[in-house]
């Protein structure tokens, strides 16, 4: 299949050229270029994708938590004893209680919909939270003078930012002598956040547990568990455990449930993504070929007096074959050099062209995710790699069995 001995040295022959402009013929540097193009596009296309995938998941369940557990009747008792016995169950490396309800918020003339978090008072750390950074302010201050902590999202959409009070207004009504009216309340904002999910950041009000309970009367109740495992992949060989515990009284659901639309489309979009943009591979490999039957009818005299001389079919199959895998390989190696030098400085690439361009690449509010980052599956780069490879040899059966199938004779009759 490849060329040795003087089958390599004719090999490397046709491969470079006694001419100035130096290499086999425009046709073979296009091909290569074709190929580092096809062999780059996918690296860096599935590994952004799996970068965006990842800090999704990621985001999401750092929100949601792994497990999340429901009170049927919206009120769950008795937490403290609960939130112990969960704590014990194997797998399970975090529970927090906690308390979301709807809500609206204003500020001067600007309001919105918005979801309050009461978290308990030791969560209100950044590592705890399960947040991107802190832009704004202090989030032990929502404890210690009974603030809120704001999505930057919403923040940004109210025109608020620390020290200044936004007013929240629960849609249950309480009643007054003038009739009922929804019950609300002024809270300083201590802190502006920014999870990392556009939906998220645009609608998280955390308040300390003991406000929200006062808040929306709930008094010693919470109305929500949620619970972090080891491996969330191994989310179905806890749940038997975590039921045990909780018992039939209230609801338990997994991450795989309540996001089950979205792994789906993500998977689904994924493998499409692979299989489009690997056709540019496809696409690529035929230019060798075109490449090799051009170079099979240039080179035919010498393919003849090769014949002549006693070399074999199989001889002159594998100096064409070697030729084609060569440039499918440097184009492999330019392809996957390119992908390299894309992921390792994506952020300069992006703000380069959003400022030359003035474009925006990557909306967070199409986007969900805040950030646009990469990350290499390793397992994925050699598989398109080996895809490579193996079409770079495909193409290279034609043209070697055209140049070992040349009839001597009728070549050099017209020589």
């Amino acid at each position: 299949m490849i060329a040795r001995g003087y089958e390599w040295r004719i090999a490397k022959r046709y491969l470079t050229s006694r001419r100035k402009d130096g290499f086999i013929s425009l046709t073979a540097i296009l091909s290569m270029v074709a190929i580092a193009l096809g062999v780059g596009a996918l690296l860096i296309v599935m590994s952004v994708m799996n970068g965006f995938r990842a800090e999704l998941l990621e985001s999401v369940l750092g929100y949601h938590g792994h497990v999340i557990v429901q009170g049927y009747g919206g009120e769950i008792e008795g937490y403290d004893e609960l939130r112990s016995d969960l704590r014990g169950v194997d797998g399970v490396t975090k529970v927090i209680p906690f308390i979301e309800k709807q809500v609206l918020v204003t500020y001067g003339q600007q309001s919105r919909g918005a979801l309050v978090r009461g978290l308990p008072d030791d969560v209100f750390i950044e590592n705890k939270l399960n947040i991107n950074k802190v832009l704004q302010g202090d989030l032990k201050l929502a404890n210690e003078i009974g603030g809120v902590v704001l999505g930057y999202q919403l923040a940004r959409t109210l025109g608020v930012g620390v020290g200044d009070n936004v007013k929240i207004l629960s849609p249950t009504s309480v009643a007054t002598p003038f009739g009922s009216a929804p019950r609300s309340k002024a809270y300083p904002v201590v802190a502006v956040i920014e999870i990392g999910v556009y939906a998220f950041d645009e609608s998280f009000i955390g308040m300390a547990l003991g406000d929200a309970q006062r808040f929306f009367r709930l008094k010693d109740k919470v109305n929500n568990f949620e619970l972090f495992l080891n491996d969330p992949n191994d989310v179905d060989e806890y749940f038997a455990g975590i039921r045990d515990v909780v018992g039939s009284g209230l609801y338990v659901s997994s991450w795989k449930s309540f996001n089950q639309s979205l792994v789906g489309a993500l998977q689904t979009e994924r493998i499409i993504m692979f299989i489009v943009v690997g056709l540019i591979i496809v696409v690529a490999v035929f230019n060798v070929s075109s490449s090799l039957l051009m170079l099979v009818k240039d080179k035919a005299a010498d393919i003849a007096i090769l014949r002549t001389m006693g070399a074999e079919r199989d001889a002159v199959s594998r100096v064409f074959t070697t030729v084609g895998l060569v440039v499918g390989g440097l184009g492999i190696v330019a392809g996957c050099l390119l992908a390299a030098v894309f992921i390792t400085y994506l952020d300069a690439i992006k703000t380069g062209i959003e400022t030359l361009f003035g474009l925006n690449l990557w909306d967070p509010s199409v986007r969900f995710i805040t950030e646009m980052k990469a990350e290499v599956d390793w397992v994925e780069a050699v598989l398109t790699v080996v895809l490579a490879v193996i079409l770079s040899l495909l193409a290279t059966i034609i043209p070697a069995r055209r140049a070992a199938s040349l009839d001597p004779v009728d070549v050099l009759r017209y020589e």
